[in-house]
């Protein structure tokens, strides 16, 4: 491993499971962890799994020293606290190595042995914030997924060695600061802090200024582009991140497959010491612009800046080339190195009202394609491909191992030390033939199909006598010395650190939200508050039976509109005076700019 990228912990590269074969396609592409969500309080409520599915994704995960992580990071109601303890201890007996949460509840909980990670639920963004949460007993911290490379460092001075860190590396972004959004819950009364979000920033919405004049109408205005910080990994682990995680649990499983497959990859390529084993095999190029996602950017990564903004809420794809000539349906195209197109490929590109439009490719020859229906592009119109007909991502994981055959036992030993054995009957017929019976023998034992692993030798005794041993038998002795092998590893894998209540809990930093904001949603979460040395002012608005959202801050981000618009009030002052709002079906947005900490707030002002 190179000397730049040592680092305290090894390397995970934590990749979304929205369901059982999600998971397990996820970890034969390379991932080191894997994160779930229950049947109930996942934050996201279309991704629940029997706790039996969950139990069986554990097994095979830790065949391969990896682990996964259950998403238990909504808001609890006090009607909820009980089946979300109950919960925690199946997840825990199912072999669960953590919870990932946001509601301080869980640290009043009763809980089984188990860690717990501070979700980035829980508004991960500050140095002080990060410190209390570390001395509040979470083993991780999920950061904020808006945080920079500066921001991640400060944060990793001010929490102890042994307290990690993850942060996402792709995906989706939520414009707002994660766990500060109560846009969806003001508008329709789903909000993502219940695991139910409605995505109202992927809606179109028109901007106008205080005099009502319209500046730009329906744009996907609070829409920004997915993150992608492939070509930023190891200043990402370098900041201290250990791990590395990929927005998803919505995704398909191609999605999963194919980004995980990409950052494994880009992880080999940078050595670095990762927290599982295996072989990793790809039966394909991975490539992030294949799959779904609204453009790509670093964010805010390297300081605030301009082009953040998704052009449309809809996938884009991979550049694939530009029209040369377009005859109502059949188009001549200038194809771009690499780029070949089939039958039923989905092409897009921006038609001329301006919005992104679409159409499927019905026969190919060469450069010349046939659409189903007819288009008017100009030259050099630019084409893009968001679904590539012939794309199937696979990948397949083993560990490697050798196997000994000795006249009394067969013994197999996995890259990691790992060893198990098997006796043979001292009643074995000397083979008449040796030759023959070493060929067999070696044919025999060098098969692993249908396990996780792939053995790689398999050696014999030089000289002296073997036993007639048929083939029946072999693959007998075969599959129990294997059976075994697994049952060593799974004893040997260990669980993190569990959770660890602290004597006393820290001090709430100074400047915290004690209103809404701190989503507070039962008597639990109001008493680990108060452990803390505060009252909380106000319920959650989740927990409010009829909230008030007119005048509320529903949303703070740090993608500024005005920034975007190229009229910074930095550099634009005298426009500091001019108010701007964004409407949707009749719903009017303020939007308040604090060019001091560079965030846009966004305020609910009703109908």
């Amino acid at each position: 491993m190179k000397d730049t990228l040592r680092s305290i912990h090894p390397i995970e590269l934590l990749a979304p499971a929205g369901n059982l074969a999600i998971g397990r396609a996820a970890l034969h592409a390379g991932a080191d962890a894997v994160y779930i969500g229950a049947e109930r309080f996942g934050a996201r409520t279309a991704a629940g799994n029997a706790m039996e599915d969950i139990a069986t994704l554990v097994q095979e995960a830790h065949a391969f020293g990896a682990r996964v992580y259950l998403t238990l990071n909504t808001l609890l109601f006090d009607s909820e606290l009980a089946a979300a303890q109950r919960t925690a201890f199946e997840a825990y007996e199912a072999g669960v190595d953590a919870l990932i949460v946001q509601d301080m509840a869980f640290t009043q909980m009763e809980l089984p042995p188990i860690a717990l990670h501070a979700s980035t639920q829980t508004f991960n963004l500050t140095p002080e914030r990060a410190a209390f949460l570390a001395a509040a007993g979470f083993s991780r911290l999920v950061v904020e997924r808006g945080a920079s490379l500066e921001q991640i460092k400060a944060i990793r001075a001010a929490i102890p060695e042994e307290v990690e860190l993850e942060a996402f590396v792709h995906g989706a972004i939520c414009v707002s600061y994660s766990g500060q959004c109560y846009l969806g819950h003001a508008l329709c009364g789903r909000g993502g802090n219940r695991g139910a979000c409605a995505q109202p920033c992927r809606a179109q919405y028109n901007l106008y200024n205080e005099r009502g004049e319209l500046l730009l109408r329906d744009r996907h205005l609070l829409s920004v582009r997915d993150l992608n910080l492939s070509d930023r990994l190891q200043e990402v682990i370098e900041a201290g991140v250990c791990s590395l995680k990929i927005e998803g649990r919505l995704k398909e499983e191609s999605y999963v497959v194919n980004n995980t497959a990409h950052y494994h990859r880009r992880l080999q390529q940078l050595g670095v010491e990762r927290a599982s084993e295996g072989v990793v095999q790809f039966d394909f190029e991975p490539n992030p612009e294949k799959s779904f996602s609204r453009g790509f950017t670093t964010y805010f990564w390297t300081g605030r800046h301009r082009g953040v903004m998704a052009p449309e809420a809809r996938s884009i794809g991979e550049a694939t080339g530009s029209v040369e000539r377009c005859e109502k349906n059949t188009l001549t195209l200038r194809l771009k190195p690499g780029i070949e197109l089939h039958n039923g490929d989905g092409l897009c590109f921006i038609g001329s009202s301006g919005r992104l439009e679409g159409a499927q490719v019905n026969r190919v020859e060469g450069n010349r394609i046939t659409l189903n229906k007819t288009v008017e592009l100009p030259r050099g119109t630019e084409l893009f491909r968001n679904a590539d007909h012939s794309f199937r991502p696979t990948s397949q994981r083993h560990i490697d191992i050798t196997v000994a055959f000795t006249p009394t036992e067969i013994c197999a030993t996995d890259s990691s030390g790992h060893s198990a054995s098997v006796a043979l009957r001292s009643d074995s017929e000397r083979a008449a033939n040796r030759e023959l019976a070493a060929r067999n023998i070696r044919n025999a034992l060098i098969k692993s199909g249908g396990t996780i692993f792939h053995t790689t030798e398999v050696t014999l005794p030089t000289k002296g006598d073997l036993p007639f041993l048929p083939a029946s038998e072999l693959n007998g002795l075969r599959r129990t010395l294997l059976e075994r092998l697994l049952t060593e590893r799974l004893k040997a894998y260990q669980r993190p650190a569990p959770y660890h209540r602290p004597a006393l809990f820290p001090s709430l930093p100074p400047g915290t939200a004690t209103d809404f904001r701190a989503n507070v949603s039962n008597e639990a979460a109001a008493a680990f508050y108060r452990s803390v040395g505060v009252a909380v002012e106000e319920a959650a608005l989740e927990a409010q039976p009829h909230p008030v959202f007119e005048g509320r801050e529903v949303m703070r981000t740090p993608y500024c509109l005005r920034r975007e618009m190229g009229t910074c009030l930095r550099e634009y002052p005298e426009l500091r005076n001019e108010k701007l709002y964004l409407e949707n079906n009749g719903t009017r947005l303020e939007l308040v700019f604090h060019c001091g900490t560079c965030e846009m707030g966004v305020i609910y002002r009703g109908r």
